[in-house]
């Protein structure tokens, strides 16, 4: 996942800063694409399929 080796005197938390951020992101977009799914698939069924072929 991430690799992060860290010299004795320098920790460089801008990086794990950004890192961080991007992975919370990556999480985000899955969850979000996840919901809009589950919420295409309950407005599919109850539809009028009469009315939307």
């Amino acid at each position: 996942m991430l690799d992060i080796s860290l010299n004795e005197n320098e920790i460089n938390f801008k990086d794990l800063e950004v890192e961080i951020y991007r992975l919370a992101c990556e999480e985000a977009c899955k969850i979000m694409a996840q919901i809009l799914m589950e919420i295409d698939d309950i407005l599919l069924e109850k539809r009028d399929k009469k009315e939307y072929r």
